[in-house]
């Protein structure tokens, strides 16, 4: 079995960022635009920032896909044990994601880590290589970063069903406290990460009406 992975990040607020890089947060404050770059390379750097949704999409060996299941909430310890716990009872053989040895896979490391969540299986993040993770990003640009290309553009390219939206818009509903809106959307990503690998592999991907309609949507609650 495979499985597509994909993450969704919250950036921690100013007042916690500013206390782990040993800052006064009235000096911040005071004196924002000479933090500001500092506070927003934070936000996608696992140190800091927390995971707020994980999205899964099992794949069989020939690419048809089976459930989504996505977890999601202010819990970040519950759903990084949830996560670890699928892990572990499927064990499956690939990883599949866009970005993920640079981003989603680091930094599900790293929260683990500070939540002492210990993974229950092992995913092998090393570069030039795609038997344990498949990276499209990766394999798209021959891990030569430097021509990153964003998800949406891949799927635009190779003529799959793109994205709806942006990492801004998952900001604005998640302080609207629009926790499901979120997963709905984030399995969406899922989704297109699947497509664009199935069209990298040659074969054609299911429509996400057929490959999302069994999702499974878990909320993990308050607290953290």
């Amino acid at each position: 079995m495979k499985v597509v992975l994909d993450i969704e990040t919250d950036a921690a607020p100013i007042n916690e960022w500013a206390a782990l890089v040993g800052l006064d947060i009235a000096e911040v404050e005071s004196d924002f635009p000479n933090f500001e770059k500092s506070y927003q390379k934070s936000f996608f750097d696992g140190t800091f920032s927390r995971i707020v949704f994980i999205g899964v999409l099992s794949l069989k060996d020939d690419s048809t896909s089976l459930n989504p299941i996505a977890w999601y909430g202010e819990n970040e310890k519950a759903i990084l044990e949830a996560f670890w716990d699928f892990m572990g009872k499927h064990r499956p053989d690939q990883v599949i994601t866009h970005n993920g040895l640079n981003f989603d896979l680091p930094f599900i490391k790293k929260r683990s880590i500070i939540h002492q969540v210990k993974p229950t299986v092992e995913i092998n993040l090393a570069k030039f290589q795609t038997r344990s993770v498949f990276d499209t990003m990766a394999v798209w640009t021959n891990w030569d970063f430097r021509g990153a290309v964003k998800l949406d553009v891949l799927a635009r390219v190779l003529e799959v069903e793109a994205k709806s939206g942006s990492g801004e818009h998952v900001r604005k509903m998640w302080a609207s406290g629009k926790w499901k809106e979120i997963a709905e959307y984030c399995l969406q990503d899922v989704y297109v990460t699947y497509a664009c690998y199935c069209r990298m592999n040659y074969v054609e991907p299911q429509k996400s009406i057929e490959a999302l309609a069994k999702r499974a949507l878990h909320l993990t609650g308050l607290g953290s």
